[in-house]
């Protein structure tokens, strides 16, 4: 084999070599990514229980039903926390949340900011002020336990849009169409009261940062 062909065959060996490696970490990253998936918090299970209701077509002002509740499905005592938010945070802005502060409260509407500062009872919203932002940030937690079977109270019942705040684009006249579709993502997660390696038992009965101590102990972790 000559000089010439000698390189042209190094080349494509280092081309089949490059896509082996190419492949391999592919591989890697998808195996990676199906056992993140695959990760549980906690051994608990819980179910976010919503109903929700929406007209047959958006109008400039509209209000929806969506009452948001978690539910205990596992067999221990549990914490959770929820993740909810809007798809359009410029839709988010010009919404109000509809809640209640007590079981048997009249029902508010607030804002987004003004909600997470003034949430239904026993809820709370960890935000980039707090100092455990870094690891419990961006979630509605519930402080007290729920046994097996036991529901939170709802942390929203409604949702009510206007399209009329909107400001149009630029160039454009506030007649144009302002109605946006969107979004509202929710989901759940949960962490048992008492950690099976140590023992430690994480009790809101005595304790009203028991909540934040599970939480803290589990994520930190696993960082």
């Amino acid at each position: 084999m000559d000089r010439k062909m000698k390189k042209v065959a190094a080349a494509i060996l280092c081309v089949f070599a490059l896509m082996s490696v190419t492949a391999a970490v592919y591989a890697y990253l998808q195996d990676a990514i199906e056992r993140t998936n695959r990760i549980v918090i906690g051994e608990g299970k819980v179910k976010v229980d919503e109903t929700f209701t929406t007209p047959p077509s958006l109008q400039m002002s509209n209000t929806f039903v969506k009452v948001v509740t978690v539910k205990n499905t596992g067999t221990s005592d549990q914490y959770v926390r929820t993740f909810l938010d809007f798809s359009d945070s410029s839709v988010r802005d010009r919404s109000k949340i509809i809640y209640t502060k007590t079981k048997n409260g009249t029902p508010k509407e607030a804002a987004w900011g003004a909600f997470l500062n003034d949430l239904p009872d026993d809820w709370i919203y960890v935000g980039n002020g707090d100092t455990d932002s870094a690891v419990l940030g961006g979630y509605f937690y519930y402080k007290k336990s729920l046994a097996p079977g036991e529901s939170t109270p709802p942390l929203i019942t409604g949702i009510k849009t206007d399209y009329e705040t909107a400001v149009p684009p630029s160039g454009q006249t506030a007649n144009v169409d302002k109605i946006t579709d969107f979004d509202v993502f929710v989901y759940s997660e949960s962490v048992q009261t008492v950690e099976t390696k140590t023992g430690t038992v994480y009790d809101s009965a005595t304790d009203d940062n028991a909540w934040r101590n599970a939480w803290k102990s589990f994520l930190s972790r696993n960082l």
